[in-house]
């Protein structure tokens, strides 16, 4: 280690505004200095001293490959972590720069299941054009599902009454909202978001909207319905930021949703807290609405039985479709059973769309994303056939274009093995018949191959050696192996190499072209194969709205089956409240057989029955 590379991480790390810096050194991203023992106390890793220039560093490490379990379990801890890479030079030298900024709200891979909101709030920027402390326009998007809503609230209750709601983990307040100390106590008293700065000029109303049109198309504001200049300055700052910290989702987050007062029930924190709807007063989930009346198999369905929950739909034609939908699977329990076996072998569509879009998904996550699509035709049998066909349920796949699910299904078939190697860079990724020159290259390093499998049987036969292997290892290469007895028998064209106990390990120009040869194909194959990958990729990449539908409608089935699943079990009879009200007024669909209340139910009441107070 020189004092020039920690003299660079320390000016990599001041550019960056993060808290710590992994920099690629090698094969390793290694921490410096504090930021060394910072980590190596967090994450239990081995420091080790290097001396330079008459000091010593503390320095962490961890493999390349190994480095996002690192940077997840760092973020989650409350930490922003850049990352600087390598890059060869043309005279062969190394550069290093930050590449991404990984922070709470733009942390793609994380084993939650539950919504990772990052947050935009923005205020008018002089106090005097308030009326009060109004109006404020919100942003939330999940960068790992590409969901993006806005919305503009009346005041800074309504305000923090969204972010209790939505929960994000990371906030940029606007310009006028970062000198509130008021509402950023609130908000954080009330939620586990991390404060992030963002820059001012993000929040500008031109360069807000300009963002805004690019990310979603000219005129998407005009055309959803979003009429707020705060709403679009809070998506403009969000975008920018996502842009800003190199993560690399943006082809995910295809689609912008406005929303108002107007579509969901309002509750305020202390309200969602009294009804326990996601966590007990204690501060538990189990006990809470959301822990007993989930049935979910799958992660999108159970983040959307939350939204649900806590975002309670106000329109009567919503809430009838969801109540039939939910009658129809609970007294249907064969259909489903079977759905939900269907179902419990969907992955996370909304997160891989995220990934790929990233570059940062592999091939076993397009395996994921080939073998979920091929779900689609025996959940649409469930759904149109028999007792279901004349139900809405049909309809959530309405959504999917059906054909292309079906192409994207098949081409992905048509490209990956089954089992692929866990890496993108060895090769081994690719179906023979995908590429004509991958193809070619394959064959000649199979037939390259086996001219080394049959060696040894060809040595032992022509020289009447008994004791001979031929094997390869990163140090010495291909090498011919004979035991010792014989090694002196060897013909003459033997190179010896290397003497062990019981052997001696030889070479011969004609293996040493081989292995020539077979690296050669090995960097080419390689090479060739990362760079087809990069384009299927891509490829998926450019499906992600339509791998969204995907898995927005998994979800949505997979809400129907657990609330079809818990009135099932509550009532034993799936029949109509006499009285919709205590279920609408969640804008959950359970049916109960019990009576209207004419009080507020307790916690446990409104539980069983899955209906809260309205």
């Amino acid at each position: 280690m020189s004092q020039g590379i920690v003299g660079q991480f320390h000016a990599l790390k001041a550019d960056s505004d993060a808290d710590l810096l992994a920099m690629q050194c090698g094969d390793f991203y290694e921490f410096f200095d504090d930021d060394a023992e910072c980590v190596a106390a967090e994450l239990d890793l081995t420091t080790s001293t290097k001396s330079s220039g008459g000091e010593s560093y503390p320095m962490a490490g961890v493999p390349v490959d190994e480095l996002q379990p690192y940077l997840t379990a760092l973020v989650e801890r409350g930490y922003t972590v850049a990352v600087a890479d390598q890059f060869e030079t043309d005279d062969g030298d190394f550069r290093r720069e930050v590449t991404r900024r990984v922070t709470p709200g733009t942390l793609l891979e994380t084993a939650d299941s539950d919504a990772q909101y990052l947050a935009a709030v923005v205020a008018p920027s002089e106090q005097s054009e308030r009326e009060s402390t109004g109006p404020y326009g919100l942003a939330f998007a999940d960068i790992t599902t590409g969901q993006f809503l806005v919305t503009e609230v009346d005041d800074a209750e309504g305000a923090v009454a969204e972010c209790y709601r939505f929960d994000p983990v990371e906030l940029l307040p606007g310009p006028a909202v970062r000198t509130d100390d008021d509402f950023l106590a609130a908000v954080t008293d009330r939620s586990d978001a991390e404060v992030s700065l963002h820059t001012t000029d993000a929040f500008a109303p031109g360069r807000a909207s300009h963002a805004v049109d690019q990310q979603f198309g000219d005129e998407t504001a005009d055309t959803v319905g979003l009429d707020s200049e705060l709403a679009i300055r809070a998506a403009g700052a969000i975008i920018g930021y996502v842009e800003e910290t190199g993560v690399g989702v943006r082809e995910s987050m295809t689609r912008l949703q406005p929303y108002t007062a107007d579509d969901h029930l309002t509750l305020d924190a202390t309200t969602q807290r009294n009804l326990e709807l996601v966590e007990t007063m204690q501060g538990d989930s189990e006990g809470s609405l959301l822990a007993t009346v989930d049935h979910t198999v799958t992660s999108p369905g159970r983040r959307l039985l939350r939204e649900w929950l806590t975002r309670p739909r106000r329109d009567r034609a919503t809430l009838d479709h969801r109540l039939d939908s939910v009658d129809a699977l609970a007294t249907a329990a064969l259909r489903r059973q079977r759905l939900q076996e269907t179902l419990d072998g969907a992955s996370d569509l909304e997160r891989l769309a995220s990934r790929v879009a990233s570059g940062s998904a592999g091939a076993t996550e397009l395996l994921s994303i080939r073998e979920t699509l091929a779900l689609l035709p025996e959940i649409a049998g469930e759904l149109t056939d028999g007792d279901l066909a004349d139900s809405p349920l049909p309809a959530v796949l309405d959504d999917i274009d059906r054909e292309a699910a079906a192409d994207l299904r098949e081409m992905l078939a048509d490209a990956i093995v089954d089992d692929p190697p866990q890496t993108v860079t060895q090769g081994g990724l690719f179906k023979r018949g995908y590429h004509d020159e991958l193809d070619e290259l394959i064959e000649q390093h199979e037939s390259a191959k086996a001219w080394i499998d049959g060696l040894a049987d060809r040595i032992k036969s022509t020289h009447d050696l008994t004791h001979v292997s031929v094997d390869r290892n990163t140090t010495d290469g291909y090498y011919i192996q004979v035991g010792q007895s014989e090694a002196d028998s060897v013909p003459d064209a033997f190179s010896h190499v290397k003497t062990l106990k019981n052997s001696k390990r030889f070479v011969t120009d004609e293996l040493a072209e081989r292995e020539r040869e077979i690296l050669r194909l090995e960097e080419q194959r390689g090479d060739l194969e990362y760079e087809l990958f990069e384009e299927l990729r891509e490829t998926v990449a450019e499906q992600s709205a339509l791998l969204q539908n995907v898995g927005r409608a998994i979800a949505e089935l997979d809400v129907y089956c657990s609330l079809a699943d818990h009135a099932a079990a509550t009532t034993g009879v799936a029949r109509r409240l006499p009285n919709r009200a205590h279920s609408i007024s969640t804008g959950v669909a359970i049916r109960s057989s019990s009576k209207p209340r004419s009080s507020c139910p307790t916690t446990s009441d409104s539980t069983a029955s899955g209906a809260s107070c309205s």
